[in-house]
């Protein structure tokens, strides 16, 4: 009987020896989760406006690239008719010269033509970049989870305080001054995989 309790007096003790180096280790990172959770708003906020900086500039080069088609459009169809006056009148080369102008201009309308086709990168940038928010948001929540389990110190207003990141955050101040709820313990859990 001794013996037992001995040998469970060792297996506490390496427990608790155990459990002293892994607060130790979460006290020292601590403050790198911390100060690089705190720039991941900054960051989701930078692709947002990358995002949308992108789009616009691809929009507004899209609205020129139609007016120089319009405005060629109308120059060529000037051009056609200007040949057939020339014709009409015997100036046969100057009215070649002029025709030859006009194809010049159709073979630019095709070129502008294609770089309204490679805009469409836009969209797809777009998307990868709401993905890259996402992720970035999702990293954001899973790095305030472990601020709020752990209880590691933090800068409340270096965090956005919006949804889950937000209830989180008044989940750990609540735990502060009380103790810890059994459903919010079962909830933190539960986001783990444990039940």
């Amino acid at each position: 009987m001794q013996q037992n309790g001995h040998q469970l007096y060792e297996e506490l003790g390496e427990l608790a020896r155990f459990v002293e180096k892994a607060m130790r280790t979460l006290s020292e990172i601590s403050a790198p989760i911390v100060s690089g959770s705190a720039g991941l708003p900054m960051a989701s906020l930078h692709l947002v406006d990358l995002n949308k900086m992108t789009e616009e500039g691809t929009l507004e080069v899209m609205r020129l690239t139609e007016m120089i088609q319009d405005n060629r459009g109308r120059v060529v169809k000037e051009l056609a008719a200007v040949a057939e006056t020339l014709k009409a009148v015997d100036c046969t080369t100057l009215s070649m010269r002029v025709q030859s102008i006009a194809a010049d201009l159709a073979q630019d309308d095709k070129c502008l033509t294609e770089i309204m086709t490679a805009l469409s990168f836009q969209d797809l940038v777009a998307q990868r970049v709401k993905k890259l928010v996402a992720i970035l948001d999702d990293v954001r929540d899973k790095l305030v989870e472990l601020v709020v389990v752990f209880g590691i110190p933090h800068d409340a207003d270096g965090i956005a305080a919006t949804g889950k990141t937000g209830e989180m955050l008044k989940q750990l101040e609540e735990s502060k001054t009380t103790s810890m709820k059994q459903n919010v313990a079962d909830d933190i859990l539960a986001q783990y995989g444990f039940k």
